[in-house]
């Protein structure tokens, strides 16, 4: 009786979860996503497209990352600069952002204005000029930025990381693109990756707040349901094959003072079944202050600063630990991080799992209680993770993590198959 009292109370859980969002796809194949939120003035609305820096062929890396910049230079009806101005008179927020997975321009806006705000977006995304000559304007702004990165050690130890873990995955490959890449792009070459991947049939809309869905649905078929959905031809996207080693790479720099450090390991997909254990182990390991690794190495003196965490990725995911440190300590902080997994495992308890996830959900719950952090969650889920499920039913998941799930995962994904790169001031 019990057991069936306790699947009845997750069902009707699940039930309540799956009615907090309203889906609508339009004709020509964009997808319009809804939650209608009382316990909040604001509403925050966003276009996501599924396409990143991982979708680029060599000669275009980095264009997703400059499309980025070039929407908003002008529209149809907006001259450059407008469609900002407006965002900022009604009070409202207005930005974009560009990964290796997926793209998004987003506005935050007071509820009696997100009409307007939703105009503005249709516009900003779906009609833009992208004219030669601010082509060219942006080509040393984004050569600037690439430049910008590379004097920051954090961005340069990520972008070795990457090169090192990915043999033939394109997430080998920098969001930002090369200065060769950016120099040789022409409108026409934008042109014809923009009508690609920024339209309907690789779109999802994605509006959070107190608005009437039917009225948002009204008002999406008036601006984007316009617009022409064609078939998008997406690269095929190469698995990295297996690893079987470790690796690790040195690289000295003058400029440090002290050493930089990651390693990181093949993990499960984001919203696989795996995963949430995957997420209960990282609260474990390193959530906060009262986190294994924040014990053991940020208190005890052996690291500045320790973080972890996944790269939230759907295929060929990495789980990450990074830290900086004296350099002499380099030896020392590898073996007591190995100690630390080592003991976990064998001493790893309920009680421990039980907070770690009362942790994680209460995490969850919090930082969704902004509504442009609960849209972006929605729009994360249909995007990257290719299903709503994830969003709807992330809490039910990581409730049903158990102690030997989370075992099962430090056992099978952190061994000795690990990428590191560590990088320490050049004397």
């Amino acid at each position: 009786m019990k057991i069936l009292i306790f699947l009845l109370e997750v069902l009707m859980v699940s039930l309540a979860l799956a009615q907090e969002l309203y889906t609508y796809k339009l004709p020509n194949g964009a997808h319009l996503i809804v939650k209608r939120r009382d316990d909040t003035q604001a509403v925050a609305l966003q276009v996501w497209f599924k396409v990143g820096s991982i979708y680029e062929n060599y000669q275009e890396k980095g264009m997703a990352h400059f499309l980025e910049h070039m929407l908003f230079n002008g529209s149809e009806k907006y001259p450059y600069g407008e469609i900002d101005k407006r965002v900022e008179s009604m009070g409202g927020n207005i930005n974009a952002g560009t990964s290796k997975d997926y793209t998004f321009y987003h506005i935050e806006i007071a509820k009696p204005y997100w009409k307007e705000a939703l105009e503005l977006l249709y516009e900003l995304t779906q009609k833009p000029l992208l004219l030669e000559d601010m082509v060219e304007k942006e080509k040393p702004i984004v050569i600037e930025e690439l430049k910008r990165g590379k004097d920051n050690p954090s961005t340069l130890l990520w972008e070795e990381f990457e090169k090192l873990s990915y043999k033939v995955s394109p997430y080998r490959f920098p969001i930002i693109g090369y200065e060769e890449t950016i120099k040789s792009f022409t409108r026409e070459s934008l042109l014809k990756f923009y009508r690609n991947f920024y339209q309907p049939k690789n779109m999802y809309i994605v509006i959070v707040g107190d608005v009437n869905p039917q009225d948002v649905k009204e008002e999406v078929l008036r601006t984007f349901g316009k617009e022409e959905g064609r078939p998008v031809e997406r690269p095929q996207i190469p698995k990295e094959p297996e690893q079987i080693e470790p690796r690790f790479k040195e690289i000295k720099d003058s400029r440090l003072e002290k050493a930089y450090w990651i390693i990181g390991w093949r993990s499960p997909a984001v919203g696989s079944k795996e995963y949430y254990a995957l997420v209960v182990l990282d609260q474990v390991l390193g959530g906060g202050r009262t986190s294994l690794l924040y014990r053991e190495l940020k208190e005890k003196g052996l690291v500045f600063s320790v973080f972890t965490g996944d790269l939230g990725r759907a295929e060929d995911n990495m789980y990450v630990i990074s830290a900086t440190f004296d350099p002499d300590r380099y030896h020392q902080v590898k073996q007591r991080l190995k100690e630390v997994l080592d003991e976990l495992y064998k001493s790893l308890s309920d009680e421990e799992v039980k907070k770690a996830k009362e942790r994680v959900i209460n995490s969850d719950i919090f930082s969704k209680e902004k509504a442009d952090n609960d849209a972006y969650y929605i729009g994360y889920s249909a995007t990257v993770v290719g299903t709503l499920d994830y969003y709807k039913y992330f809490e039910n998941n990581i409730k049903s993590v158990r102690r030997q799930d989370v075992l099962k995962v430090l056992k099978k994904y952190l061994n000795d198959n690990y990428n590191e790169v560590l990088m320490v001031p050049e004397r």
